[in-house]
Formats: structure tokens, sequence, C-alpha cells
């Protein structure tokens, strides 16, 4: 067999070179895109979804989580975004859930990241007083601006605002005051009652944890990735179900107060 000149075999060896660079760069070149896709942002006032499709608002984005009403899932059950996306797991602000103060926070999934709060900038608040104005912004409809109220006081942490019209959907949206960055709670749902002879309809929203509180909230850091929701699996709505109300149930009285509100019970 003839062998190659040294010229030829430094022409074949920077040619084949060529050829591994130039794959590699072309592999880089389609891995970026990829890379960048797996990131799923976060952001106020977009949807989020359980696996059954009950659909949400995010109402304020930290680092780390997100937060929205507790009835909006389980304790432990995960949430999707619009396109289906695991964006990471429900966990209630207390063990009642909805019972105490419908409250939770999305304990992002690793890769999740937080896209800002656009609808009323960054921070926390206290509830303002009776007579101020408050904005609720949830997915479903536009900006709604109202007027903070007395409420009837069903539950410690709740507060009320009357001249609202929301829609479903819309549960878990930020509330804020004009003028003022950031939040001072979490919409929760109505409250119907009579007054003096005269319906009157209260938007009830929850206040947002105090600075103590959210220092001692159990779950800190990353959720593993789970992947993506599938509409119309009910083996994976029964199995991620299961999950959480296995969850739910091993905090106690409390926890089983909270499943059973979810559920539409009052213990």
């Amino acid at each position: 067999m003839m062998n190659k000149s040294p010229q030829r075999r430094l022409s074949l060896f920077a040619s084949g070179l060529g050829s591994v660079v130039g794959a590699c760069s072309l592999a880089i070149a389609l891995a970026t895109p990829a890379t960048a896709a797996e990131g799923v942002p976060v952001r106020q006032g977009q949807k989020v979804a359980a696996a059954d499709g009950t659909l949400c608002s995010v109402g304020y984005v930290e680092a780390s989580r997100a937060w929205t009403s507790a009835h909006c899932g389980l304790n432990g059950e995960q949430m999707y975004n619009e396109a289906g996306q695991h964006v990471g797991t429900l966990r209630w602000f207390k063990p009642s859930g909805a019972a105490g103060h419908d409250l939770a926070y999305i304990q992002f999934a690793g890769g999740t990241y937080s896209a800002g709060n656009p609808l009323t900038g960054d921070g926390m608040a206290p509830v303002p007083g009776e007579g101020a104005a408050v904005c609720f912004d949830g997915q479903a409809t536009s900006r709604q601006c109202g007027t903070a109220v007395r409420g009837p006081g069903l539950f410690p942490g709740m507060n009320y605002a009357v001249d609202v019209s929301l829609a479903p959907g819309d549960s878990g949206g930020a509330v804020s005051v004009p003028g003022q960055p950031g939040v001072v709670g979490i919409y929760q749902g109505i409250t119907q009652t009579n007054r003096e002879g005269r319906t009157v309809i209260f938007s009830n929203y929850a206040r947002m944890p105090h600075a103590d509180e959210l220092a001692r909230l159990p779950h800190q850091g990353w959720v593993p990735r789970r992947p993506n929701r599938e509409p119309g699996n009910p083996i994976r709505v029964a199995q991620e179900k299961g999950e959480a109300l296995s969850s739910t149930s091993s905090a106690g009285p409390e926890g089983l107060r909270g499943l059973a509100m979810y559920f539409g019970l009052s213990i």
C-alpha cells in the first residue's frame, strides 16, 4: 500500500480538523437555543394551572417562588404554565390552606426563574386602611380598582374591598395600592352578604407574609423538575392529586381542615 507524503497527511489532518471544528460549532449553535429554552420564566399576572386544569393567576414573584391562592391546588400539587411547562410545586402558606389564610406559593423547579413583577413593581407592603384605593390584577380581566372596607372577617389575614368586578381565573392575582410599588395582598374570591336589606359583594384578599414568616417558610430552594403537563391524561392527574393528598393530610388536623375546605366542606 502506498504511503502518503507528510504534506498529504498534514493536508488531510487539517481538513479533518476543520470538519471536527465545524461539527462542534454546529453542535454548539444547535445546543444554545435548546439550552436557553430549558429555562421557564414566571411573570406576575400570568396563568398557572394544576394537572387537572384548575386555572389561577400569579400574584407576586420572588427569586425562587411565586405567590398565588391556596385554593388553586392541594398542598404539594404540581403547577404548570399556559404552555404546559412545569414551573414548580404548590405549598400552602399555612397547613389549613384556604380555611386559614388562602395564601400559597409555588416553589420553583430547577430551571424556573423570575421574570419580575411588571404590574406592580417589587415589594410587599401592609394592607391599606379602610377607604383607601386598591387595585386587583388577574389574568382573566384587566386591572380593576375599588375601595378597601371592613368586611365580614371570616378568616384571620383576610381583607376586603368593594366596587371590583373580577372573573374566574383571577384568583391568586396581585392586589396593590395605586402609586405605591409592590403588593399588599393576593386576590382570593368574593363574599356575598346582606347589609341593611341590600346585597353587598366583597372582593377578598389575603395579606402578604411578614418578614419573619418568610424566613420560617419550610420549603426553600428549588424542587425537582417534572415532565410537562398532559391534558386529558386521567392517570397523570390522579397520580399528582394522590401525591398532594398525601402531603396535605400529613399536616395533621389543620391539614385535614384545609383539605375539607378545598373540597367545599367546612369542619
